[in-house]
């Protein structure tokens, strides 16, 4: 089956003019924004250089080592992608501008943003997806108990400042993983005169929202021109809720690693779809939210708190170290958790345990195995 490189093979050579921008180009670009690019391309929108000369810059960097290193979670085969997307004819004249990485503590916010000048009428703003640092973690559970969270907010100026600056062009707006939650949100919170600028939205297997933020006519009007795209056995993307109709992608991933978009198989110029998502991702869905719904602010919060307190006791910045000196940090994590408080440490673990009862209840449901 194919996949994203297979797709640079077969159209790598089409302009757009020829073959129009779609959605393998989007997720494309959208994963390009997990590269760093700082020192490379400029955060004005106004100063512009070509994919092909990015790529160069980036290949002669004297961190490309450092810059190299995507950590844990994102797949190493993205700086492949961006060399190869360089050397083709489709991408290689793309001009990029406005990169913009954000990360602070102390707000807790893991941000990131890149603008793409697809051709003379087109512009596509890719949001980053969560990296490899625990705060971008703790900012994507942090959507369990508040209505906003800092990248939000972020998200919403950067894509108010591109409109702003590219008046005159039809907007494009997509991301990955937390990258497609921005999207959405940025698009719907728009004033509805740059609300008519966004053609579509794309969303690559993005955790959702709550169920009340889903029913605002903000959100009701741009999920209608949002294109969704879930791995088939989709675990990130069910979390909270969204919107009814999207797509399911065949992926040949395992478990949760089917989020990583270089799993996700094409037929042609477009994705292999499968008619339905798999179980084990309706049933994480269902579960998920269940719980979610039942548990008090308070409680959600608590159980967050809690969870990514342990963490941070070993000191720990990224994913990466965590796991590097994971005998040494478990035992941090398990110590972290036997000083807790009584009382809040029987309040998580009953957190804990109501999802893992409600999580049984389902599988008996949905799997009949007892």
């Amino acid at each position: 089956m194919a996949d994203l490189f297979d797709y640079l093979k077969w159209r790598g050579d089409l302009s757009f003019t020829v073959s129009d921008f779609n959605e393998i180009d989007a997720l494309i670009l959208c994963q390009l924004a997990y590269i760093d690019f700082s020192d490379i391309i400029s955060s004005e929108v106004k100063t512009q250089k070509s994919l092909k000369q990015v790529a160069a810059e980036f290949s002669t960097h004297k961190n490309l080592t450092e810059k190299s290193d995507l950590g844990l979670i994102i797949n190493p085969k993205t700086i492949d992608l961006l060399y190869k997307t360089a050397n083709s004819q489709r991408f290689s004249d793309i001009l990029i501008c406005g990169y913009e990485s954000i990360y602070n503590l102390q707000i807790e916010e893991q941000f990131s943003a890149i603008t793409f000048l697809i051709d003379k009428e087109k512009v596509f703003v890719a949001f980053r997806g969560t990296d490899d640092t625990i705060v971008g973690w703790k900012e994507d559970f942090n959507l369990a108990f508040k209505e906003v969270v800092p990248a939000q907010n972020e998200s919403l100026s950067y894509l108010e400042n591109v409109i702003d600056y590219f008046s005159n062009k039809i907007i494009l707006v997509g991301g990955h993983s937390k990258g497609g939650n921005l999207a959405i949100y940025s698009a719907a919170h728009l004033n509805k005169k740059y609300q008519k600028k966004i053609l579509f939205v794309y969303n690559f297997d993005g955790p959702g929202f709550l169920q009340d933020s889903l029913l605002l006519p903000n959100f009701t009007e741009i999920l209608k021109r949002t294109k969704t795209f879930y791995p088939k056995g989709s675990i990130i993307g069910m979390l909270f809720h969204h919107q009814d109709d999207f797509f399911v992608v065949e992926s040949d991933g395992f478990f949760v690693m089917q989020h990583d978009p270089f799993t996700w198989k094409l037929e042609g110029p477009k994705f292999q779809f499968c008619p339905e998502l798999e179980k084990s991702s309706t049933f994480f869905h269902k579960t998920f939210n269940e719980w979610f719904i039942n548990l008090e602010k308070s409680k959600r919060e608590e159980f967050v708190e809690t969870l990514f307190n342990a963490l941070e006791s070993t000191k720990a910045s990224t994913n990466s170290e965590l796991a590097a000196n994971w005998l040494k940090n478990s035992g941090k994590i398990i110590k972290s958790f036997s000083d807790l408080d009584p009382e809040i440490k029987k309040s998580a673990g009953h957190t804990a345990s109501e999802f893992f009862k409600l999580a049984g209840k389902n599988i008996y449901n949905e799997y009949k195995l007892f």
